[in-house]
């Protein structure tokens, strides 16, 4: 579903002719054609299909159901980033997610390797590690309704902090299902706001639960995709390892999201992430998203007067980016003069307040950046940072190779 060799192995175990693949603006036009003649009422067609249009439903429905990057540029409406002017529209993956989406496919591929050798495969089971406001939530809503509206018994479970944030999950998902197309729209049997939907022909069912509730996450059921948010905020996430994992099913087709920033160290989000990370033994079978502020170049910049120049807080800190990021991200990174200004001038606004701590934690370069102590540390935060920028290992702390520098 997310791997290229996947979706067209999948396809051709179908044996049937190759189906064409419509650019967005086609499958859209079809689409906008059709649903000129839907009855306002009921949402069905007022006329019979022509078989130019069935032809049409039938190859679409195909091509979606195992490729979900097809789906998501077409039919996959959302709520849009308020950076890009907001609204709802149909997805467009930023470099985050298009990073994440590879990473996925290649452990997809990894599972169903393992599942054809050995008849054994653990699924797609992810961390998302991030700095603020990177689609992680937008990317995962669009997977699990993929998974929900077109593949039947899907059990699915998104779990967040409170009721506002499970609010949130709910609100998004309703998006995508209003928005789909009459054909691939399903017959909702149960909607019960912020706790539970289920699709009645396809029997696919999603519940909603919050991490504060008594009862573990999930307990006594199993799911085949789950995804939970804001996990380092949660106070009992520990019993995550206890209650819901150790139930999570064996098999290629499972796919799991934990997503969250970081809040503090030495708790479970630091802990669990920082192993699947490293690749400790016993983590292997997970895979770790990391999303720095920076992947996406239009996200967070501001433009930079014609007179400025970066002071050499600013400078370090970019060539730890560029140092760091083929690790962090795959690929080499170097900040423009934009994402400069407003890493500049955005830090000093929360150096002036005293919470830096926060600053670095919101919007991290690396990993280690984003462990920040919540209390007062013996070092300044700014020795620190300065500390990391200046390592022999760039973006590790304790080795400083710059003595000139003074915060």
């Amino acid at each position: 579903m997310y791997s290229p060799l996947i979706v067209e192995r999948n396809l051709h175990s179908l044996n049937i002719p190759p189906l064409y693949r419509r650019s967005v603006w086609e499958a859209r036009e079809f689409v906008d054609a059709m649903e000129k003649s839907l009855d306002p009422t009921t949402g069905l067609l007022t006329r019979g299909l022509t078989n130019g249009e069935a032809a049409f439903i039938k190859s679409e429905t195909l091509l979606c159901q195992h490729d979900f990057r097809y789906w998501a540029e077409r039919y996959g409406y959302m709520e849009l980033d308020a950076s890009t002017g907001g609204g709802i529209g149909l997805a467009t993956f930023w470099a985050s997610q298009n990073r994440a989406l590879d990473l996925i496919a290649k452990r997809e591929e990894e599972s169903w390797a393992s599942y054809d050798k050995y008849g054994f495969g653990e699924g797609i089971l992810t961390v998302w590690h991030k700095a603020r406001q990177l689609g992680a939530t937008a990317i995962m809503r669009l997977i699990s309704l993929h998974r929900m509206t077109l593949h039947k018994n899907t059990r699915l479970i998104a779990a967040s902090l409170d009721e506002d944030k499970i609010h949130e999950l709910y609100t998004r998902d309703k998006v995508v299902l209003d928005n789909l197309p009459f054909f691939f729209k399903p017959k909702v049997e149960f909607d019960v706001k912020d706790q539970h939907l289920s699709l009645d022909l396809i029997k696919s069912r999603l519940t909603y639960q919050q991490a504060n509730q008594q009862a573990g996450i999930g307990t006594g059921s199993q799911f085949d995709l789950f995804h939970f948010t804001e996990v380092a905020m949660w106070s009992w996430a520990d019993r995550l390892k206890f209650d819901f994992l150790p139930a999570v099913p064996k098999h290629p087709k499972v796919f799991g999201a934990l997503e969250s920033t970081a809040n503090g160290r030495g708790n479970f989000w630091h802990e669990f992430s920082e192993n699947v990370r490293k690749r400790e033994y016993g983590y292997e079978s997970w895979i770790y998203i990391f999303a720095p502020y920076y992947i996406e170049p239009t996200k967070y910049r501001r433009p930079a007067p014609e007179d400025w120049h970066p002071n050499q807080v600013t400078t370090q800190h970019a060539e730890m980016v560029e140092q760091t990021s083929p690790d962090v991200i795959g690929t080499t990174q170097r900040l423009t003069r934009d994402q400069m200004y407003w890493w500049e001038t955005e830090r000093e606004m929360y150096r002036k307040d005293g919470s830096l701590n926060v600053f670095l934690t919101n919007y991290c370069a690396t990993p280690e950046e984003s462990f920040q102590h919540s209390t007062q540390s013996a070092l300044p935060i700014e020795t620190i940072e300065w500390m990391r920028a200046t390592s022999a290992i760039k973006g590790i702390p304790y080795l400083p190779t710059d003595l000139s520098y003074r915060a």
